[in-house]
């Protein structure tokens, strides 16, 4: 629907702008190519809505010292400013309920510096405000239900907005393609001819014959199986024709990670346009691939680590299947420079489990054994595990997953391996997790609508053995709300709680609950917020509760008017956020009060480039009986939440 709504705007202001060109001599378009200033904006003929409203929604701007600094070139007269600005006014209007307003817009040259006045003259007409609806032409009745759903929004004594009706034409077309009946015919007409102002809408729907799916055609499949691009299409010959199974079907053949490319089309020389079929052109990915990545870091123990990783892999082992081999390698570098930790994996991917679109992922890891360069003792691990994902629709993913673990540590007494298991989080750990989640976020790096809801629970130990007993249940939900063209607003809530059980008395600490840092309670350290020892060390919490709120909007483009700069940040564009951020982190239940919650408030900036958001934020919190006054700056890559 926007993609027709926005062609519709172009090419209205397309002919706005050809209008409005014609309609200038040559003499005013040599001037116009000169880019005037605009010194002033006039409004004559307008009743219903005041000038300023008016102005505000027009492309152009007068000028003045801080437009000129920011670099907004809408304060100059522009080829397309006469197109523009009277498209916004129209629109305005339209909303207004003023569905036969004209409007003309000329610029008029300031003789005493050659500057520009722009004028704009409106003849508003009559305004109408919605009436009855009804229902014309040839379609099953019974759908007339549906069709009343669709125009709910267009409310008696409202203004009649033809943007609206044409949304609505629209839904009830994408509705009707989803129903079996892609050829169906949708036109309104609007009563203007009563003497009052209320007009009644007719919708007249012609929904033509029902149509089934035909055969579908696959093109491109060479280094995998055909049926692994057939089995993700919902396209079924014989079916009923909905618009939605062929979108999915593209998704679907996305996420397989087969194909680079997908085009699903009718095949235009179909002889039966009742049973149409199909054609399917895809793009393979290389049946082989290499990955490799390094990087250096530190740890507690050494100055300097330097990773290396690689791997290989086959997308079609045993025709479809996906198998990996990785291995890992840390070295420490200097005067003690030797090999750290190095371990290897081998992941197996089932793509359909059960004949289901159900991948199942199993993963075998082992470390070799390897001895300890501080504590001389020997460690050998392994583990093995198995992971299933199912997506519901479009918004809903579930996950089901368990690993066996098996940690030995030898060249020492038998009675310090204990001591060694809890001292250097070697303990073993077999667990199961299941993981739902809902997502209906408009984008997953700069998300301006939707919201998250993801709840994960994880059983450590008992009847799967081990070395630890404990279980984590970690939930949280996140909504976001466009407030405007450029501002959004984002909510997140977060409750995570972990307790041990049976044999074991504390959560390990590195699975323990941390709060504080960039993307969780700004202004402490990273994982400071929450118990701590008296070295001022986390120790992690057992149940940790967040709540953070942050605006967010497009800033000032200041910058863009600073040579160099400004070609930058035209591309990566430059935004602001202002946000508070409220918890801790709690060892007991009895210890949750207003009072031992940390509250913190900030701002930030955010450029916004291809990997996303790079973010600069400043937070100051809030002095309270258990929390000091304190700053931090905080510099990360994608947003909080």
């Amino acid at each position: 629907m926007r993609r027709r709504l926005t062609l519709w705007l172009v090419l209205t202001g397309a002919c706005l702008l050809a209008a409005n060109s014609y309609g200038l001599d040559k003499r005013t378009l040599r001037w116009v190519r000169q880019r005037p200033r605009i010194d002033s904006i006039a409004v004559d003929g307008n009743h219903a809505l005041s000038d300023s409203k008016i102005k505000s929604r027009m492309y152009s701007r007068t000028y003045s010292l801080w437009r000129a600094l920011k670099g907004d070139r809408r304060i100059r007269v522009q080829r397309e400013t006469l197109g523009r600005d009277t498209l916004a006014i129209l629109l305005l209007y339209y909303q207004h309920g003023f569905i036969g307003v004209r409007i003309r817009e000329d610029f008029e040259v300031i003789p005493a510096d050659s500057n520009a006045l722009v004028r704009v003259t409106i003849e508003e007409g009559r305004r109408f405000v919605y009436g009855d609806k009804r229902f014309t032409g040839r379609h099953p009745k019974s759908l007339d239900f549906y069709f009343n759903k669709i125009v709910r929004p267009l409310k008696p004594g409202e203004p009649v907005n033809p943007l609206q009706l044409r949304a609505t034409s629209f839904n009830m077309k994408t509705f009707l393609a989803n129903r079996g009946y892609p050829y169906a015919t949708i036109a309104y007409t609007i009563d203007t001819t009563q003497t009052s102002n209320v007009a009644g809408i007719t919708y007249r729907i012609d929904t033509d014959s029902l149509v089934h799916f035909g055969e579908v055609r696959i093109s491109g499949v060479r280094n995998f199986p055909e049926y692994t691009a057939r089995r993700e299409l919902k396209l079924k010959p014989g079916n009923l024709y909905r618009r939605d199974d062929i979108l999915d079907s593209q998704r679907r053949l996305y996420e397989s990670g087969y194909f680079t490319t997908v085009q699903l089309k009718p095949v235009i020389d179909s002889t039966n346009r009742l049973r149409p079929d199909f054609e399917l052109r895809v793009r393979e990915r290389k049946a082989h691939f290499i990955n490799f990545a390094t990087g250096a870091g530190q740890s507690v123990t050494h100055d300097l680590l330097w990773d290396f990783s690689g791997g290989f892999g086959v997308r079609n082992f045993l025709k479809s299947r996906r198998m990996e081999i990785n291995a890992d390698y840390s070295f420490s570098l200097g005067q003690d420079s030797r090999l750290i930790t190095h371990r290897y994996r081998l992941r197996y991917t089932e793509p359909w489990l059960f004949g289901l679109r159900m991948p199942l992922f199993l993963t075998g890891q082992y470390e070799p054994p390897l001895r300890d360069d501080v504590q001389q003792f020997t460690l050998r691990r392994w583990a093995v595990s198995a992971r299933s994902t199912k997506r519901f629709g479009r918004k809903y993913e579930a996950s089901l997953g368990i690993q066996y673990e098996s940690v030995k540590i030898t060249g020492v007494p038998e009675d310090q391996i204990d001591l060694i298991r809890a001292t250097d989080t070697l303990s073993v750990r077999r667990r199961i997790t299941f993981r739902l989640r809902r997502d209906s976020r408009d984008d997953p790096f700069i998300p301006t609508a939707g919201n998250v809801t993801d709840i994960s629970l994880e059983y450590v130990g008992g009847f799967l053995g081990g070395d630890d007993e404990f279980y984590k249940i970690q939930t949280y939900w996140t909504r976001y709300y466009r407030l405007g063209p450029s501002w959004v607003s984002a909510t997140r809530f977060m409750v995570n709680w972990a307790e041990p059980f049976g044999k074991s008395r504390i959560v390990p600490l590195d699975e323990a609950l941390y709060l504080g840092g960039a993307n969780t309670v700004r202004s402490f350290r990273e994982n400071h917020l929450g118990p701590l020892d008296a070295d001022g060390n986390p120790l992690g919490a057992k149940i940790a509760i967040v709540i953070n709120e942050e605006f967010r909007w497009r800033t000032i483009q200041v910058l863009q008017g600073i040579p160099l700069l400004g070609n930058l940040f035209s591309s990566l564009p430059l935004w602001q956020s202002a946000f508070i951020d409220i918890g801790n982190g709690f060892s007991d239940v009895d210890e949750i009060k207003l009072d031992n919650f940390a509250y913190v408030y900030g701002t930030g900036f955010q450029i916004i480039s291809p990997a996303g958001p790079i973010r600069l934020d400043y937070a100051r919190r809030i002095k309270t009986k258990r929390f000091g006054f304190a700053d931090r700056w905080h510099f990360t890559i994608l947003y909080a939440f």
